[in-house]
C-alpha cells in the first residue's frame, strides 16, 4: 500500500514539474504565456477581471474583424493597454491605435475566457521560490542520493533484500 501511494505521489510530482516547466518556457517577451493557439495572461495586469483569474486570448485570429473594437495590446514600454483598434496595415504586420503604430506581435486582441483562481495558482507555481524549493532542491537531493547508492554499490557490492525481505549483502572478493 505504501509503495502505491509513493508511486502516485511520484507521478503527480513529475506531472507538476513538467507542467510548471512548460509554462515557464512558454512565456514570451511580454511575460505572457503563449501556446500554439492561445495567449494566457494573469489578470493582475487586467483591471476588468478578478485578481486571481487567468484570461485567455485567441491567437492567429483575423484581426481585421476587430477594427473599431476595444482590444488589449502592449505598448513600447511593454505595458498592457486597452483601447480601440483603428487599423491594420502592411499586410497585417502593423496595427494603429491612437495614431501610434505597433508591431502585430504586440496585439493580444479580445479576451475569450476567464478562469477564476487559475491565475493566482499559476502565479504561485511559476515563481522562482516555488521552482527552487519544490523542483530544483528535491531533484538535486534525489541525484545526490542516487550517486550515494551508486558509490555504495561500487565499494561494497550489491546491497538489497531477498524474497523474505531479509537484508543481503553480496561482497566482492
Amino acid at each position: 500500500m505504501k509503495r502505491k501511494v509513493l508511486i502516485v505521489i511520484g507521478i503527480i510530482y513529475v506531472l507538476l514539474t513538467i507542467m510548471v516547466t512548460k509554462f515557464l518556457l512558454d512565456k514570451n517577451k511580454f511575460g505572457v504565456y503563449e501556446t500554439k493557439n492561445n495567449y494566457f495572461i494573469c489578470s493582475e495586469l487586467i483591471k476588468e477581471y478578478p485578481k486571481t483569474s487567468l484570461v485567455r486570448f485567441s491567437k492567429n485570429v483575423d484581426y481585421t474583424s476587430l477594427i473599431n473594437d476595444k482590444v488589449y495590446y502592449f505598448d513600447e514600454s511593454k505595458e498592457l493597454k486597452y483601447d480601440v483598434l483603428k487599423s491594420i496595415e502592411d499586410d497585417g504586420m502593423v496595427f494603429t491605435i491612437n495614431e501610434t503604430k505597433y508591431n502585430i506581435d504586440n496585439l493580444l486582441g479580445k479576451a475569450n475566457a476567464s478562469y477564476i483562481l487559475l491565475g493566482g495558482l499559476l502565479n504561485f507555481l511559476t515563481t522562482k521560490v516555488f521552482y527552487l524549493v519544490f523542483i530544483i532542491i528535491p531533484m538535486t537531493l534525489l541525484l545526490i542520493y542516487e550517486i550515494y547508492l551508486f558509490v555504495a554499490y561500487i565499494r561494497n557490492g550489491k546491497v538489497g533484500k531477498d524474497s523474505n525481505n531479509a537484508k543481503i549483502v553480496d561482497k566482492r572478493t
